[in-house]
């Protein structure tokens, strides 16, 4: 019965079309300001995400070197990486390279890996002899196509032609995509076995790439998991071997975007303290114009406290409106982000050509109720001042 009622005072408040278009302008203000909220922290976690994925890619979870350079994975270290519960890893050489196609050259990080080396990144590599994979912006800027040969210069170590580089042919059979444009525009993949052949290492490597086991991650997540390892191997191994994560490279770029993030955010709450003084100027637009009709409810009855309570369920279903229409919105802004050529990004600024919105449950929640925070506490301010506001007031107004 008393949901009826307040059915009907809703219809009677907002009959006329003046007020709806009040409401639905406040709405959507409110709404848009929300969006704006949750798409900025939304566009710095999809960066953060896509930059972990891309750099995840093009390593594992952790990287591992020598101390002194080149080394051979005997049996022995095998043995020690078993204890330290290390399973899914590759050995590869890292090296520096000169890419040279159709009479220009460009600078490259060689990665000379193994089969196993795609399963531990996630990509999947597998290079017939003399062929090699190369970045998808390497591809681009130097307009290589797959089946095009193009030719390798690497540094010789022996000592009679240690000034004079290596020079061998490879034919292209794949082109990589990681996600960041460092990576694509530098990253070449090759045979682990042709590499060492090449420098006379043997089956020396320079790299372990691996992953850490999922399994036993418990109830933290994978950055903490990681850490965790990481402790536990630099106990192990230093100061033979030492380690890194896979956001080692990126790690000041990463903690920016983190602390921008936060800074953002709050500064970005006065958009919806701005949206929510509209909430205010309706209901107060509402009091003026409908007074007769307010008077006309408490003098058959209706109590202040229901008045108050009438507003606060006013308030609370505009807030959850809002909501909804703020999800539209971000969704909407998501699409245009990932669409629309206007929204493409300088990739050598910004490390991807597109940012994508990621937005977790808990962002939401933490937007959403700091929205609704802001508006109850401005509600309450205004149930005071109409406290105070008599029923003589109302009969005046009623008769004027």
């Amino acid at each position: 019965m008393k949901s009826t009622n307040n059915f009907r005072i809703f219809l009677t408040l907002f009959l006329d079309s003046t007020t709806k278009k009040f409401l639905v302008g406040v709405l959507v203000g409110l709404a848009f300001s929300i969006a704006v909220i949750l798409s900025t922290v939304g566009i710095m976690d999809g960066f953060e995400r896509a930059l972990r994925h891309g750099l995840k890619k093009s390593a594992g979870d952790i990287t591992m070197k020598y101390s002194n350079g080149f080394f051979t994975v005997n049996e022995r270290l095998k043995k020690e990486l078993e204890d330290a519960e290390v399973k899914n890893y590759a050995p590869m050489i890292e090296t520096e390279s000169f890419l040279i196609f159709n009479d220009e050259s460009r600078g490259v990080q060689i990665k000379a890996i193994n089969p196993v080396y795609g399963r531990v990144v996630g990509i999947p590599l597998n290079l017939e002899p003399h062929t090699v994979g190369i970045g998808s912006e390497i591809a681009r800027i130097n307009k290589i196509a797959i089946g095009d040969e193009i030719v390798l210069a690497f540094g010789k170590g022996g000592d009679e032609f240690k000034n004079m580089p290596t020079l061998k042919r490879f034919k292209v059979a794949q082109i990589v995509t990681h996600g960041v444009f460092q990576k694509d525009a530098r990253i070449v993949y090759t045979r682990l076995d042709e590499v060492q052949a090449l420098l006379g290492l043997a089956s020396k490597v320079n790299i372990i790439a691996f992953n850490i086991d999922r399994t036993k991650l418990g109830s933290g997540n994978d950055l903490q998991a990681i850490e965790a390892k990481l402790t536990d191997l630099r106990m192990r191994f230093e100061p033979e071997f030492y380690f890194k994560p896979y956001w080692r490279e990126y790690g000041s770029l990463i903690e920016a975007v983190q602390a921008e993030k936060v800074l953002i955010s709050l500064i970005l709450q006065l958009i919806v303290v701005i949206s929510v003084f509209n909430v205010l100027a309706l209901i107060y637009f509402i009091n003026e114009k409908k007074s007769k009709e307010l008077f006309l409810f408490k003098a058959l009855g209706l109590s202040k406290k229901s008045m108050n309570n009438l507003w606060i369920k006013l308030v609370m279903m505009m807030w959850v409106v809002a909501c909804v229409l703020s999800i539209a919105f971000v969704q909407l802004f998501r699409l245009m982000l990932l669409k629309l050529p206007f929204f493409a990004l300088p990739a050598e600024v910004y490390h991807m050509p597109r940012i994508d919105i990621y937005l977790s449950l808990f962002d939401y929640v933490m937007v959403f109720a700091l929205a609704l925070v802001w508006m109850l506490l401005i509600t309450y301010y205004l149930l005071r001042k109409l406290r105070n506001k008599s029923l003589l007031e109302g009969l005046r107004q009623e008769f004027a």
